[in-house]
């Protein structure tokens, strides 16, 4: 390990993209959380009783716990741009991420290690004790961390919408 350079006070520049590119920042980690999803996906299924390799399981949580241990870091305070007025904001992650980081890096180092214990596992029933503890984790920091999903709703004015009129002749 070396020390940084003496001219690292210069935070607008080339590296700093907490600063300089928060968007970027909020694409990685929607990113890497959409591959932690499609990795955790067939040891979500096999905790239900999807049969799955042994091998392959361990593979996916080994590749999600280097991401869990990755992903803190993708959540400068720069990256606070959740707006609860707006349908689609710039991120889903709720200003309580930084309102408590101790906390969120709490919540992000037990899912790790629910990774951990996933690839350490000996046996079937380890393996599915353990997918179920990651998925624990995983929906706790979520639960706490992240815009809940709410479905749109049907209004009245929905089932009075004139088809014929914002639709061209045929």
């Amino acid at each position: 390990w070396a020390a940084p350079p003496a001219d690292v006070s210069a935070p607008d520049g080339p590296g700093w993209t907490g600063l300089t590119e928060p968007e970027e920042v909020i694409e990685a980690r929607r990113a890497l959380m959409t591959e932690v999803e499609r990795l955790i996906a067939p040891i979500d299924a096999f905790t239900v009783g999807t049969p799955a390799g042994a091998d392959m399981l361990r593979e996916n949580a080994r590749a999600i716990e280097a991401m869990l241990l990755a992903l803190p870091h993708l959540f400068p305070p720069t990256t606070n741009r959740y707006d609860p007025s707006v349908l689609e904001p710039p991120t889903l992650a709720l200003p309580s991420v930084w309102e408590n980081f101790d906390a969120f890096l709490a919540q992000a180092a037990a899912a790790e290690m629910a990774a951990a214990a996933l690839i350490a596992a000996a046996d079937e029933d380890a393996l599915r004790a353990a997918g179920m503890r990651l998925r624990g984790a995983c929906d706790a920091c979520h639960a706490a961390y992240m815009r809940a999903y709410t479905p749109p709703k049907v209004l009245p004015e929905d089932f009075e919408f004139d088809f014929e009129s914002a639709l061209p002749e045929q």
